[in-house]
């Protein structure tokens, strides 16, 4: 009997998933099909030009646009239907992939063709993101989000480290044309799964959109909603904080490793990192975040923050190796927590607006971190920390001069910062004894939508 009883409590959360497992499966390979195209399509524009400038671009059409458009999608999602919308766009994104196949098939594929269908895709992926995010507390009761956003970067992280090695084979055996019509098969899967489940709506919103003047009316509304709790505030400047670090180390990591190593150890430690992320995914999905999601948000970016300063310490392999692999476990947790409290403490009806001006400053914090990096890495700090620099006999003496020390003192200053910020917004919490239930509120008490 006892038995029994154990055996469902371990099947009660299958269950009650059941309707997002299948949601995340389809969708876990569309995006996994995705990432095998964005890699095949880099080598393509390597390959053709040999200039690292047009490969730039075309993660510039990629990135850039769907950040800044995100506002507006997300008032657009919060009044259409949200399975539709997802529908829509994947067939949109389907349909760039199909256009880049039979451009290619007939010899006609030029670089500008790859900067256009960036751009779209940039545009179909806003969408995507933000509907899949409203969604989800839709499909998942709150309890069980921490676990369901665990699997999403669970996935994420699985398509980040077999694409490159996937998108290497399928090029060498079918090349470029092989590899789009895998991803549109992988469109269909997802598409498939869409039309099998339901994605519950919530109610609709009282404010109409009927031109640009509204849907402008309608992000003020979704600003209101988090500039009128400090809570969320306090949140959103967090995180655009974290994401600022984030791109920051991006950039860094690379230089930081080849500055004393081989390209081979390179890719050996990114490995590494890798199957820490993979291990992180894993654990988030398992765990679930426990009952409360501030104080874990705050003590993996603290924890971050260390791994952080490990890897900038010294030019140090397995240094560095522990740092990343330990920056990069906590990375799938930190965006899970944190997805979790936004789901949460904001009401569906409202949650495209939200989410959609989060992912706009989180991702402009992202893109200038990424642009800080080497201006002031190259132009200060690898001067400062060169072997006759003005920080040779204070700093220098702690983490050595030369080469990539000053990447690594940029790099220790971020895991710092970090480090610094988590720890006083955690105490901030504790020690004011706010009860996390007032602080993500039942989502259903919120008036006038």
């Amino acid at each position: 009997m006892q038995m029994m009883k154990h055996l469902n409590q371990l099947i009660e959360p299958i269950r009650e998933l059941r309707n997002f497992i299948i949601f995340w499966l389809g969708q876990s390979v569309s995006e996994i099909g995705n990432r095998l195209t964005g890699f095949g399509l880099s080598i393509w524009v390597y390959q053709n030009t040999h200039a690292v400038a047009q490969l730039s671009l075309v993660l510039f059409f990629t990135i850039l646009p769907g950040v800044l458009i995100t506002p507006f999608v997300g008032a657009l999602v919060d009044k259409w239907h949200r399975k539709t919308t997802i529908i829509i766009s994947e067939i949109g994104a389907a349909t760039v992939i199909l256009t880049l196949a039979l451009l290619l098939l007939t010899d006609n594929l030029q670089l500008w063709h790859t900067y256009v269908a960036a751009f779209f895709t940039s545009v179909c992926g806003s969408f995507q993101m933000t509907a899949k995010a409203a969604a989800l507390p839709m499909m998942v009761s709150s309890n069980q989000m921490g676990r369901a956003n665990g699997l999403i970067h669970f996935s994420s992280a699985v398509g980040q480290l077999a694409a490159p090695v996937l998108a290497g084979i399928i090029i060498v055996n079918f090349q470029l044309q092989g590899l789009l019509m895998i991803d549109l098969c992988s469109y269909l899967i997802g598409f498939l799964t869409l039309l099998i489940i339901d994605i519950p709506q919530p109610e609709p919103s009282i404010i109409p959109i009927t031109g640009i003047t509204a849907i402008f009316n309608n992000i003020f509304y979704g600003w209101e909603n988090i500039s009128s709790r400090l809570f969320l505030i306090i949140m959103l400047a967090f995180m655009t904080i974290n994401s600022f670090v984030n791109g920051m180390t991006t950039v860094l990591i690379n230089p930081l490793i080849l500055s004393f190593s081989t390209a081979t150890t390179y890719g050996s430690i990114m490995s590494i990192a890798g199957c820490g992320m993979l291990a992180g995914s894993i654990f988030m999905s398992i765990w679930g975040g426990g009952k409360k999601s501030i104080s874990p948000l705050f003590i993996f970016s603290s924890l971050n923050g260390i791994a952080l300063v490990i890897a900038g310490l010294k030019p140090s392999v397995p240094l560095i190796t522990l740092g990343i692999s330990l920056s990069f476990f906590t990375l799938p947790i930190i965006l899970s927590t944190n997805a979790t409290i936004w789901q949460n403490s904001v009401h569906p009806n409202v949650q495209g607006r939200v989410l959609g001006l989060f992912y706009t400053i989180t991702g402009l914090g992202a893109a200038f971190g990424t642009l800080s990096a080497s201006p002031l890495t190259d132009t200060i700090l690898e001067p400062m920390l060169d072997v006759d620099g003005v920080l040779a006999n204070s700093i220098g003496r702690l983490i050595e001069t030369g080469p990539g020390r000053g990447i690594g003192f940029l790099m220790i200053m971020e895991g710092v910062l970090m480090l610094f910020v988590s720890i006083i917004l955690f105490n901030y919490f504790y020690f004011q004894h706010i009860d996390e239930e007032l602080l993500v509120g039942d989502r259903k008490t919120v008036e006038n939508l």
